[in-house]
């Protein structure tokens, strides 16, 4: 009994001799050296060298396995979303949430008009549509100076940037929950049948206007876009131009890593359904790495990014600078489902136009009577120009077809190349402005 009453004696001594050198340490930091608690045990020699290499161990597999990362800390508005961006670039913008017949809740932004004197490009109401994985940031990511968004809204125009259901900003659903598979199940089908048609509603109804809207719309956007009118045909009286940036429709030519799953999408195994994910597509933000080696030959920290992936659109180092890179990187994949990327692995493998596991149900084409100018380049692989040629013969009124000649122009590149400015938006606000006084010679002149 005393030796146990001892034990404890010299247990509460010494654990408030401990108690007191923590607290000296604390207040009087420069004591730290000076005063080591004595009763922490010290680690065997053996066990100390085996934990030293195990951790030596992990490192080095990590070293092989990880990819590398941008540091945001060094780079707070990377974190930043569309609205507070925005904001920091002066902008006057607001957040809309859209409500669609099939219970999705949308958020759409506007950049009030904000003319500046010497830069009139027309009192036009602009709806923008990101493209494949993205959300409404990717429009303005360039800054103040060069984003798209901004430069149409310091001319004189209404400005709106759509978010497709899944990314982001529209997660939101009346009855399903985000993590269910219910909620991800829909394609780009549903974008144009369902999201497009409420967020053009939405406009019109908080404008109180019969003014017309003009679209642009970049890779899966201008998809959208088709499905929309070529459903409702009704739709085409409510625009007066549309701008698609790298159009995605028909993808008999697309190239990179999205041909990989061309021969297992119309029926994608248990396996490659847990690869890529069952409802949102990577819903971890990354490609495998072992994946991502054996396909990309870039470094790790795009290669393992969804849409570069997928789109073939690695960068050069010196391309992006460290604050754009980290931007772009944090910002995309903003989100998107599985059965999306499926649907275009579907008609890449098809060589059509078509419905989600329907190949002979194409979309017909011949419905859409909105005047278009698309833009591609033969340096984007998945949205080729033999293929975009193909769509702008199988619409009704097509006004141009530009194409830029520049192999280092990928596909992201229509919104994250550093000139695109003068690539590619100056050409785009020539033919917002003046599109529609191109003569019928014009108007069914390739421009190559």
């Amino acid at each position: 009994m005393t030796e146990k009453v001892n034990q404890l004696g010299n247990s509460i001594t010494g654990a408030f001799k401990s108690l007191k050198n923590k607290f000296k340490v604390f207040m009087f930091p420069e004591l730290k050296e000076q005063l080591i608690d004595t009763n922490i045990i010290e680690i065997k020699s053996k066990t100390k060298k085996a934990f030293c290499d195990f951790v030596e161990e992990e490192s080095a597999q990590r070293e092989t396995e990880s990819p590398e990362y941008v540091s945001l800390r060094s780079e707070p508005t990377a974190l930043m979303s569309t609205a507070q961006l925005a904001t920091l670039h002066g902008k006057r913008v607001e957040s809309h949430v859209v409500l669609t017949k099939d219970g999705y809740l949308l958020t759409l932004h506007r950049l009030r008009n904000s003319f500046e004197e010497g830069n009139k490009i027309g009192n036009f109401t602009v709806l923008l549509h990101h493209g494949l994985l993205g959300s409404s940031a990717d429009w303005i990511l360039l800054g103040p100076e060069n984003s798209l968004p901004y430069i149409l809204s310091s001319g004189g125009c209404d400005v709106w940037l759509a978010n497709a259901r899944g990314n982001y900003y529209s997660r939101g659903h009346v009855s399903s929950n985000v993590d269910s598979l219910e909620f991800w199940d829909f394609s780009f089908h549903e974008m144009g049948q369902f999201d497009l048609p409420a967020v053009v509603e939405y406009i019109k109804k908080v404008k109180n206007s019969d003014e017309k809207i003009n679209f642009i719309g970049h890779s899966m956007g201008a998809t959208a876009f088709l499905v929309m009118l070529s459903t409702y045909p009704d739709y085409n009286k409510y625009f007066r131009i549309a701008i698609f940036l790298a159009p995605l429709a028909y993808m008999s030519n697309s190239g990179g890593p999205l041909k990989i799953l061309t021969q297992m999408a119309k029926s994608p195994p248990e396996q490659l359904l847990k690869l890529l994910g069952e409802g949102e597509f990577v819903p971890n933000r990354k490609i495998p790495i072992w994946i991502a080696n054996k396909y990309c030959s870039g470094p790790d920290m795009y290669c393992v990014n969804p849409l570069l992936f997928l789109s073939g659109s690695i960068p050069e180092e010196h391309k992006w600078n460290k604050s754009l890179r980290a931007r772009i990187l944090y910002h995309i994949p903003a989100g998107g489902s599985t059965k999306t990327i499926l649907h275009f692995a579907q008609m890449v493998n098809s060589e059509k136009f078509h419905k989600y596991n329907h190949e002979n149900e194409e979309y017909p084409l011949r419905l859409v009577t909105v005047p278009i100018v698309m833009f591609s380049s033969n340096g984007d692989l998945i949205a080729t120009i033999s293929d975009v040629l193909r769509l702008y013969f199988s619409i009704s009124s097509p006004i141009d077809h530009y194409v830029i000649r520049d192999k280092n122009l990928s596909h992201v590149d229509f919104l994250w190349n550093p000139h695109a400015k003068v690539l590619v938006y100056e050409k785009v606000i020539d033919f917002l402005s003046n599109g529609l006084n191109l003569n019928a010679s014009k108007a069914n002149e390739i421009m190559w």
